[in-house]
């Protein structure tokens, strides 16, 4: 009798330790099903609507090279196509108004193409970097040398958008360009209107 008592308890014993054991990965799989649904909320919840915007900006750019050493205006126009809510490619014209120092002065405009990447964090505003070709055109008398060039470099930029409704938008934007072999810095605020 006391031999059968002990087999059952063995057995009961067993079973209770298959049952623990069947229910620790159950129990490890929840907090890890819920981290991930956690973590894809945000993008699901807060995805730009796709569309095309057009907007303008004002700001101003410096530069440091050789015997000029400044900062003066710019100003910028865009139209760009959001193809989701992380993607879009976005064209521009800019300004770099005439910045003279003595005997040196700079001056450039030109056109850009880039792609956007965007992490929107609400309905309408996101964090985004940009990356493309820049078209320019400028003129300068730097270090006494006289220069009228065109030509093309990479530029790169990043920026917040905080959306006012679905379609206005405040941007505030730095980005760096090549121009002339001139590194320009620019910091600008702008309003953008999607359509």
């Amino acid at each position: 009798m006391a031999d059968h008592e002990s087999h059952e308890n063995a057995f009961r014993s067993d079973i209770t330790h298959h049952k623990e054991a069947d229910m620790t990965p159950k129990k490890s799989f929840l907090p890890g099903a819920l981290l991930l649904t956690s973590l894809s909320l945000p993008l699901t919840v807060h995805a730009e609507p796709p569309g095309i915007y057009l907007g303008g900006a004002w700001g101003a750019y410096s530069l440091d090279e050789s015997d000029l050493d400044d900062h003066d205006d710019l100003l910028k126009a865009y139209i760009g196509g959001q193809f989701n809510s992380w993607f879009g490619v976005e064209g521009s014209w800019l300004d770099f108004n005439r910045m003279n120092n003595d005997d040196s002065s700079f001056e450039s405009d030109g056109k850009g193409l880039a792609a956007v990447f965007s992490l929107p964090f609400s309905d309408a505003s996101s964090f985004y970097i940009k990356g493309g070709q820049f078209w320019w055109s400028a003129r300068s008398r730097l270090g006494g040398v006289l220069a009228d060039d065109d030509g093309n470099d990479p530029f790169y930029g990043a920026g917040l958008k905080l959306g006012f409704t679905e379609r206005l938008a405040l941007r505030l934007e730095w980005e760096r360009y090549d121009v002339s072999e001139v590194d320009l810095d620019t910091a600008s605020v702008g309003l953008q209107f999607t359509f």
